[in-house]
């Protein structure tokens, strides 16, 4: 604990000398030059960047006046609120589908079709800042950050295979992006975190703290899209797509030019910060958290497209004591269900296409890596980031063998039950169990260090990896 208070020290004189020359938050380049009262776009309401790559001004009025321009939502409760979601009615133990279909619904409750919260009459929902700006220093992902049409954030490599055997993927990889809308419970902590948004407050999430961690009742739900199929590839499931335009990379690793394209909906992910998950005598592993995850469907055709929604499974735990190294290979087959794993529920419905799934069978989302799991990946949440995203040897996945020391003592490190608002690591601050936090304040810090033309001593105290999928690699 001593150590922590040092380091919160260094980390406040980092902060004061940051705010000693009074000016606005960095402008990314590209979003510099969207910035007109023409486009509607108010710099100084919310004080933060709506955005990080954009095509110009003139090409958007005279190619994509149709589509939306990205309007960062951060208007955070300064109150917290006390209507609680009615979905925490249901026992997700008891009722693990009829509680993730109520999850759903209530994310999509006035979202819908454009997962707009401005647009919003029935509750309020908001936006992570600090997403927008390309990742600094080599770092994963590359050339990431905002794009301007929907706010998608550049996330993860889809590869060949990884979605069905027709996909063959493409020299660079396919990329996944997402865009994530928190309620009203998780914007309250986000506005006690950014209440000075020159001068974030890293310990509002981590429960060392007076009142710690995302309040119970926060909901993440998060879509994701991918660029995938093109050419000749496909993909059984996603016909009838649900798309979107995007300004994004050419593919995820070798090109850093961006391009207006289609992108389609693959995935969604729900997190709940939920009472019944907390960690308590009757329930000592308790990590506060339930994920779930759905896929999409096209083959179901419904009107609503949302609807092709397909769920996968949830997950409260990451089932520590269960090290059998057993992976589903690329491309997925069917649905291997792990019966005996007692946190995590698998839906084995026909209408569900077949899932790779995480390490073992645990849950874990078409997009996702089939050697880890929600929680393990999430575990490792923390600012500034030390620890890696995943275990060593997690990636890159899909081959037909096991990860190697996949179980050992060091891999499950990984697959502890971490309890909410937690660092893996205790000289670093949680974000509880947000990696969008995380990369949200190492973006300003990264921006505020560049602008100051200096360094801290408080960023020797530990050494800090990127944020990323193990070690990765660009592939030949």
């Amino acid at each position: 604990m001593k150590q922590l208070k040092l380091f919160g020290i260094a980390i406040s004189v980092l902060f004061i000398s940051c705010n000693e020359k009074a000016s606005d938050v960095p402008r990314s380049e590209n979003t510099a030059e969207v910035e007109t009262p023409l486009l509607g776009i108010d710099y100084e309401k919310n004080d933060f960047p709506d955005f990080g790559f954009m095509v110009s001004p003139t090409d958007y009025h005279t190619k994509y006046s149709d589509q939306p321009i990205f309007e960062l939502k951060a208007d955070f409760p300064k109150v917290k609120p006390e209507k609680m979601p009615n979905f925490l009615e249901i026992d997700f133990k008891e009722d693990p589908l009829a509680y993730i279909n109520a999850v759903r619904d209530y994310s999509f409750e006035g979202n819908l079709p454009d997962w707009d919260p401005f647009k919003n009459k029935i509750r309020d929902w908001y936006h992570i800042p600090w997403l927008h700006p390309t990742t600094a220093n080599g770092g994963y992902p590359p050339n990431g950050g905002t794009e301007g049409f929907r706010g998608l954030i550049k996330e993860a490599p889809l590869g060949a295979l990884q979605l069905g055997p027709d996909l063959k993927g493409i020299d660079g990889d396919y990329s996944v992006y997402a865009i994530t809308l928190v309620n009203d419970m998780a914007g309250y902590a986000m506005g006690r975190m950014w209440k000075d948004p020159k001068n974030p407050n890293v310990t509002v999430l981590d429960k060392r703290f007076k009142d710690g961690g995302f309040p119970v009742g926060t909901v993440f739900a998060k879509l994701l899209f991918t660029d995938a199929p093109k050419g000749t590839d496909s993909v059984a499931y996603l016909v009838n797509p649900l798309t979107w335009k995007g300004y994004i990379t050419e593919n995820f690793w070798k090109s850093d030019t961006r391009v207006v394209t289609d992108v389609n909906l693959l995935q969604m992910d729900i997190s709940v910060r939920d009472p019944r998950a907390d960690r308590t005598p009757e329930n000592p592993e308790g990590t506060g958290w339930v994920f779930g995850t759905f896929c999409y469907n096209g083959e179901l055709n419904k009107e609503n497209k949302f609807m092709n929604l397909v769920p996968v499974g949830l997950m409260w735990g990451n089932d520590p004591e269960n090290r059998i190294n057993k992976t589903t290979p690329f491309p997925p087959i069917k649905t291997e269900v792990n019966k005996e794993l007692l946190e995590t529920v698998i839906f084995e419905s026909v209408d569900l296409p077949p899932q790779h799934l995480g390490w073992n069978g645990r849950l874990n989302g078409p997009a996702d890596l089939n050697t880890v799991s929600c929680l393990s990946c999430h575990n490792a949440a923390q600012y500034p980031q030390i620890t890696s995203l995943v275990p060593p040897n997690a990636s890159p996945d899909g081959g037909l063998e096991p990860p190697v020391g996949g179980g050992n003592d060091e891999w499950m490190r990984w697959f502890q039950n971490l309890e909410c608002g937690t660092s893996m690591s205790d000289e670093v601050y949680s974000t509880d169990f947000s990696f969008q936090v995380a990369i949200a304040l190492q973006n300003f810090f990264d921006v505020k260090n560049a602008n100051q033309q200096g360094s801290w001593k408080s960023e020797y105290k530990s050494v800090v990896v990127p944020i990323q999928r193990g070690d990765l690699t660009v592939p030949k």
